[in-house]
């Protein structure tokens, strides 16, 4: 071991300490794998991270996926959640996963990734330094719109003429929602901890017109065979996109107030469809 091996490894374990001193009742072992003082020889984590956004179509992704003959989806589970809702949960745990996926590349879509602070994401890099990453960007207004109406009107088994304007509009200025359609926000976190290389960007027009090429896209970035059978996948399937509830146009106008200068910076940092939005 060189000097300045062991030299960081002190310095590790000093802090270590000093976190043990200060949280003496917190569990350490997210500590001993952030400071490197625990390694993942021999545990196995995915290979692709799915990471939103959410209400942007990473079930039609998933469902899609999972009939890939090389890919490895932990069964009866659409999202593990560990890096956000679970955390609680070690790290083993989540590694326990993978690991019937045999030679197979293997995955976890969890749209709420993509909302993760930057010390999460450093942590996912600790344990993931080579995952590809997949990112599918929706309008965000109409995704806001999806989003609450989960949350207000099928989560809740509401109706939707019972649910007041107040509360769609709380929902819409609610941190959660907006941090959920700050793209450039989340792009630029995750490129400050992973290499551009490793994440693809797609758009969810591309399923709704381009199902098949954005399918073809994703198996090339996932290091997968592009030679398939397609009829055995459901990319044809519409997309679930919320209720059959119209955006009204007194929502809308709010919304485009909250996302204004989103939809400019996505429309100029990417391009693409997203130069249609409004």
């Amino acid at each position: 071991m060189t000097t300045v091996r062991r030299t960081e490894k002190l310095v590790n374990a000093a802090r270590l300490a000093a976190a043990w001193i200060a949280r003496p009742h917190a569990l350490p072992e997210k500590w001993l794998y952030s400071l490197g003082l625990l390694g993942t020889h021999g545990l196995r984590f995915p290979d692709f991270l799915g990471i939103g956004a959410q209400k942007a179509g990473t079930t039609w992704l998933h469902q899609n996926l999972q009939h890939h003959p090389e890919l490895y989806f932990p069964p009866r589970i659409k999202e593990i959640r560990f890096f956000d809702a679970r955390f609680h949960m070690s790290v083993a745990r989540y590694a326990a996963f993978f690991e019937p996926a045999g030679r197979r590349v293997t995955g976890d879509i969890t749209p709420g990734y993509g909302a993760l602070p930057i010390s999460r994401i450093r942590f996912v890099r600790r344990l993931m330094p080579d995952a590809r990453l997949i990112l599918i960007l929706r309008n965000p207004i109409e995704r806001a719109w999806s989003h609450a109406l989960m949350d207000l009107v099928e989560t809740k088994r509401r109706r939707f003429d019972d649910v007041e304007p107040w509360e769609f509009l709380a929902h819409f200025d609610s941190r959660g929602a907006r941090r959920n359609g700050g793209y450039i926000a989340m792009l630029d976190r995750w490129m400050r901890v992973y290499p551009e290389q490793q994440l693809l960007v797609a758009f969810f027009e591309d399923i709704r017109e381009r199902p098949q090429e954005l399918l073809l896209r994703i198996f090339r970035h996932l290091g997968v065979s592009r030679d398939v059978d397609w009829e055995t996948f459901p990319y044809r399937d519409r997309i679930k996109e919320g209720s059959a509830v119209p955006l009204p146009s007194q929502y809308r106008e709010h919304l485009r107030g909250l996302f204004a200068a989103e939809i400019e910076a996505v429309a100029a940092r990417l391009g693409g469809p997203a130069t249609d939005w409004s």
